[in-house]
């Protein structure tokens, strides 16, 4: 009689013999299979299951049941000790059904797990072969599949037998990656992957790549899918080095990958971007720190560019990629992917922007090579470049429509066309009075749109013989200026305490960045522009510092600025804190101040403008839902807050009104059209120049440019006379005054520069005067052009 230890009797032991005895398992697998019934690990098993050995139904056994069906599953893969193998180990665990966790099918993936496990340790076994595989391979001889009962999608059987397992069918162990992943409970556990592959250099370097991603999101559908068919989507491709990984190679694997997910409906598409752009990412830094470059260092192909969402359409949808150069002719191609560079776009870091053009839109083909040709020879920064392309395909489209409705027209008439041209003043008189009256559009919109278009006619005005006054009728509209959004003191306390609270420990680079944008007078892209060697000196006294940057208006050049030591001392600590970033960052970021690790790829060294204006806009809004803040402010309220700060201390005397300008970096022009609230404009000219403006009505005019374009000049330039004869001929007075209080002089806004320049002028000649009656007699000159100066700033808008 077989000793069972107590834990079968002899009516079990009856019939699981006759079981065992229906298979045709050698006498070796009949002896092992009793061993193994007789172990503790596998009584275990049943015995920590109480619906198992305490059935609900007493006249059940389910302990015989659970290993008659297990004897049943051996017998159709297992019959000989050669039998035991990886490939059946995987067949059993297909064969098992996914059911309830504490259900009848709960116990068989451990008991296959033990029956393995015995099979190693028990001598019954003389295969000294398949000894070795179990002891080599017995991590992965794992108790838990990785679907989950309830799943709703239908997966392919690839997908379910390869994929979404922790078995793939016909793999082999040298095939399989194990790692680890945290469960949602924080519990560690196990998952084989699988990466079909002879290539012992591509296993290791996936199975390193993999160690790396987190371990929370590591076992998910994607990242199988991505693995497993890692090779198969390299087309053949043989990878036994970094170097065989390119630009060919990451286009082959992303049209796979996308294939794959369309074909089989698996809602992983933009995940499976993810894991390709770290795997690329991963190989590159691997390949820097062995050989000191990069190995994707093209203007076509590198670690940046590979991250940007535009990057993958670009390659779905055929779009070339251009580098914006002036040189020879344009790209045939129609679908532009411009990436700008580095080393061209400006003084400002974010002028980097990438951008999708689709020249197709554009119906007319000879309309799109003109529009091509127009946008490789511009002039235009990147950031601005896709808004005025937008601009030009509707005004194109609609020329071309235009055209050809008139051509219908003088067909219908019998009439000869060769004198009809596109572009006609006809066409643009109706394409403006339509711009103009959309609703849509806010006044800014409007005379954007009308700049861009004036300055592509100006372009095209040789080659379809555009007349020039056709393009001067294309005029913007008056616009009024409101001034900007000041942060009052009681929001920015709000923002600024909810930033400590946030950026208090980590990414302390973004308090300095609020501080400088609402201290000194640096614009927001000024700030970020900033270069890690724009601190020049620091004065003995250490009380200030000077420092050189790229401004707003300084034309692509630097300039110099003073800052007081506070400051210097903030932009000490910014570079001080960014020194790892900087050794991690590519080179046409190294040279910047303001820097930080992208959210998504933390690896991924970017600039801190957008991580900034999305803080703050985020904050911002977060704080306005809640009450706590009157609106809903931008990043460049900031600068708005900074130059009405800076104003008022003007009005109230606590600085003179020669600093103003150095403290703001504007005029008093720029600052009442863009910064300070319209209706004090005159307050402010009275504080620049310190005198008191007349209150009555201005004696002449200001009118357009084009009134005056016939007019004589009068005021050494200051403005024109729209009379015949002069009608103050026999008027005694002085000729300082004469044709400025006369109701015949007119001028433009366009001369506001003139009149500033005058004031100055008078200005210091009053300060100098060596008698009263001369001190007067500059007074009144600077109120009667400050009267006018008033009235321009006012009613001021952007030149044309």
């Amino acid at each position: 009689m077989i000793s069972t230890n107590n834990f079968y009797d002899e009516k079990e032991i009856k019939i699981i013999t006759v079981y065992i005895e229906k298979y045709q398992f050698e006498n070796i697998l009949k002896i092992l299979l009793w061993e193994w019934l007789q172990t503790s690990g596998m009584q275990n098993i049943l015995l920590e299951r109480p619906f198992i050995m305490h059935p609900s139904n007493k006249k059940e056994n389910i302990k015989v049941a659970i290993i008659k069906r297990f004897i049943e599953i051996l017998g159709k893969f297992i019959l000989k000790q050669e039998d035991l193998t990886w490939g059946n180990y995987c067949r059993i665990m297909h064969e098992i059904p996914l059911g309830k966790r504490k259900g009848f099918h709960s116990p068989f993936r451990q008991m296959t797990r033990s029956f393995y496990l015995h099979a190693l340790a028990s001598d019954t076994i003389t295969n000294s072969q398949v000894k070795s595989f179990i002891s080599r391979n017995s991590n992965l001889l794992l108790t838990e599949e990785f679907k989950r009962v309830g799943d709703k999608q239908n997966y392919t059987p690839y997908i379910n037998n390869c994929i979404r397992t922790n078995f793939p069918i016909d793999s082999s162990a040298e095939q399989i990656i194990q790692v680890e992943y945290v469960h949602n409970d924080g519990s560690v556990h196990l998952a084989n992957f699988y990466l079909p592959t002879r290539s012992q250099f591509l296993l290791n370097t996936m199975k390193t790549f993999l160690d790396l991603l987190s371990k929370r999101k590591l076992n998910k559908v994607d990242n199988r899918m991505m693995v497993t068919l890692f090779e198969k989507s390299l087309g053949g491709q043989k990878v036994n080095r970094f170097e065989d990984f390119n630009e060919q190679t990451f286009k082959q694997q992303l049209l796979y990958f996308n294939s794959f997910v369309e074909s089989n409906h698996v809602p992983v598409h933009v995940y499976s971007r993810q894991f390709l752009v770290k795997f690329y990412r991963y190989i590159d830094d691997i390949h820097l720190g062995e050989n000191g470059l990069r190995l994707f260092d093209s203007f076509s192909f590198n670690r940046d560019l590979i991250i940007h969402k535009h990057y993958f359409t670009s390659i779905e949808k055929d779009y070339k990629i251009v580098n914006l150069n002036s040189l020879g002719t344009y790209p045939k191609s129609d679908k532009w992917f411009v990436v700008a560079d580095a080393n061209k776009h400006g003084t400002h870091v974010a002028n980097s922007k990438n951008s999708l053009m689709n020249f197709e839109l554009v119906h007319n083909i000879e309309f799109r090579n003109v529009l091509k040709d127009y946008i490789w020879k511009s002039d235009l920064s990147y950031i601005n470049m896709f808004g005025n392309f937008c601009i030009m395909v509707d005004f194109l489209n609609e020329a071309d429509t235009y055209y050809q409705q008139e051509l219908q027209v003088l067909q219908l008439n019998n009439a000869l066309s060769t004198d009809l041209k596109p572009f006609s003043s006809r066409f643009l008189i109706f394409y403006h009075a339509g711009l103009v009256s959309n609703k849509k559009y806010t006044g800014f919109t409007i005379n954007h749109n009308i700049k861009a278009i004036r300055s592509f006619m100006k372009r095209i005005q040789q080659q379809y013989n555009i007349p020039d006054i056709t393009i001067e009728q294309f005029v913007t509209i008056d616009v009024d200026d409101k001034g900007g959004t000041p942060i009052p003191l009681e929001d920015f306390k709000g923002i600024q305490k909810e930033f400590e609270r946030k950026f208090n420990n980590e990414n302390e680079i973004m308090l300095i960045i609020l501080q400088l944008a609402i201290e000194t007078k640096l614009r927001p892209g000024e700030i970020f522009a900033l270069e890690r060697d724009c601190i020049l000196s620091i004065d003995d006294s250490r009380k200030f510092g000077t420092i050189e940057y790229y401004a707003k208006t300084s034309g692509r050049k630097k300039i110099k600025e003073v800052l007081v030591m506070e400051h210097i001392r903030l932009l000490q600590k910014a570079i001080k804190i960014t020194q790892s970033l900087n050794e991690m960052a590519e080179s046409s970021l190294k040279k910047y101040i303001f820097l930080c690790s992208h959210y998504r790829y933390k690896q991924q060294i970017i600039a801190a403008i957008h991580s900034f204006n999305k803080a703050f806009t985020t904050i911002s809004r977060n704080l306005f839902e809640q009450g706590k803040i009157k609106f809903k402010y931008t990043p460049y309220n900031l600068r708005h807050t900074y130059i009405e700060k800076a104003w008022q201390m003007v009005e109230d005397g606590l600085v003179s009104t020669l600093e103003v300008g150095v403290i703001t970096g504007n005029s008093a022009a720029v600052a009442a059209k863009h910064y300070r609230n319209r209706e004090n404009t005159k307050r402010y000219v009275e504080a620049l120049y310190g005198v008191s403006i007349l209150d009555d009505e201005l004696p002449g005019f200001i009118v357009a440019s084009e009134t005056v374009e016939n007019l004589p000049p009068v005021q050494s330039g200051a403005g024109n006379c729209a009379s015949e004869s002069c009608v103050k001929i026999d008027t005694d007075e002085d000729s300082f005054y004469k044709c400025l209080t006369c109701k015949k002089f007119v001028t433009t806004v366009e001369r506001n520069s003139i009149f500033e320049q005058r004031m100055k002028i008078y200005t210091n000649k009053k300060e100098n005067s060596s008698s009263a009656a001369e001190r007067n007699f500059y007074t009144g000159l600077i109120e009667l052009y400050g009267s006018y100066l008033a009235e321009m700033y006012a009613i001021m808008e952007e030149e044309v």
